[in-house]
């Protein structure tokens, strides 16, 4: 079991930012460019879907998902307050950011910096992801079974997404789960639908007179972006807390829970991806720099992961993303056994060693 003093263990959140130079300038004209480049494109390639033939429409809905993915990783700097100097510009892009993906913005920020900053890779209360422990899983349906397995599959990723975060957490959550200010939630929330029945309305509107033509453009520039999306950014959150050597901790069997040094640096690895997918999701997976301090803007996150990883380089996950490291990681992180702390496959067979084994021997070294 989890030692009782392992709370306090590591560095304060003081030493670690200490290591990261507090020169990063939030910067007004970067931060709106940083809104206003990626949601032109995704409105060129919208219009897009609307004008051009029907063989451009299938690749401009991809593109136009990934777009999404895109301004929501720029609305997730707007949500934490850093994209912009300015309070009230922060809130106004951050609204505007998260339209296109469908989220109301109360409940991200409720999600997001309430819950899953505070509580990383904490079962009971981290909303990213969470594994289900054997015995969980073991109580399922079939049908939740088959859900659950499919969703923790290379294929599945925006099934997971859109059941357990925007089903859960976003649109339609439980009293428990919802935000704590339920006026501005309903507003959000309402935003978010007109918004949708506005860009699904339009479509149907530009291939008003032949069916066909309005099921296709409804299909590809509404649905596709949608699917690819929701799949985009379950790939990208996904593997930023959960890899083969990273620990989950259970509050009822791990006491106090873990430090924030096991938190934000033990559990967030940093998944290095060709200079190209760095610079489209905005150095996202520059994410052990992020949690440690999540006051750096994005534009700043490649400096500040290098400054902390000089500092703590035996104590950060560092993988070079690869389609063989990403299917490993598929396959390995399955169900999770809280008490054992280790990763099982679904009839309870370990497939990794005690993490917290890995994790003391660290620490006392």
């Amino acid at each position: 079991m989890y030692p009782p003093q392992a709370s306090t263990s590591g560095p304060d959140v003081a030493e670690v930012r200490s290591h990261i130079s507090p020169n990063h300038r939030v910067r007004t004209l970067v931060g709106v460019l940083s809104y206003l480049l990626p949601t032109l494109a995704w409105a060129g390639t919208l219009v897009g879907v609307i004008l051009l033939p029907w063989w451009a429409k299938v690749p401009l809905g991809l593109l136009n998902g990934v777009l999404i993915g895109v301004i929501f990783i720029v609305g997730h700097d707007a949500c934490h307050g850093i994209l912009t100097p300015h309070r009230w510009l922060n809130r106004l892009l951050g609204r505007l950011c998260l339209l296109p993906s469908l989220h109301p913005y109360t409940a991200w920020v409720h999600n997001h910096n309430g819950l899953h900053h505070a509580f990383t890779n904490w079962k009971e209360r981290d909303p990213g992801f969470p594994p289900l422990s054997v015995g969980e899983y073991r109580t399922l349906s079939p049908f939740r079974r088959w859900v659950y397995r499919r969703q923790r599959t290379w294929y599945g990723l925006g099934l997971l997404y859109f059941l357990d975060m925007w089903v859960k957490w976003e649109m339609f959550p439980t009293a428990e789960r919802a935000p704590r200010n339920p006026k501005a939630y309903f507003w959000d929330r309402l935003l978010v639908s007109l918004f949708a029945l506005l860009w699904v309305g339009g479509l149907v509107l530009a291939g008003w007179g032949d069916w066909l033509e309005t099921l296709l453009l409804v299909a590809c520039g509404f649905v596709l972006p949608q699917m690819m999306w929701n799949w985009w950014i379950g790939f990208i959150i996904l593997q930023q807390h959960t890899h083969p050597r990273v620990a989950w901790y259970s509050s009822e069997l791990d006491g106090g829970g873990p430090s924030y040094f096991q938190m934000q640096v033990r559990a967030t690895p940093h998944i290095t991806f060709p200079a190209p997918f760095r610079w489209l999701m905005r150095h996202v997976m520059e994410h052990t720099a992020h949690h440690a301090d999540p006051g750096v803007p994005l534009y700043h996150l490649p400096e500040a992961q290098k400054a902390i990883e000089k500092k703590y380089r035996t104590d950060i996950i560092r993988v070079m993303w690869g389609p063989r490291e990403f299917l490993r990681t598929m396959r390995t992180c399955k169900v999770y056994d809280y008490a054992a702390h280790r990763w099982c496959d679904y009839d309870g067979k370990p497939l990794t060693p005690p993490l917290l084994e890995r994790e003391e021997a660290a620490t006392s070294a």
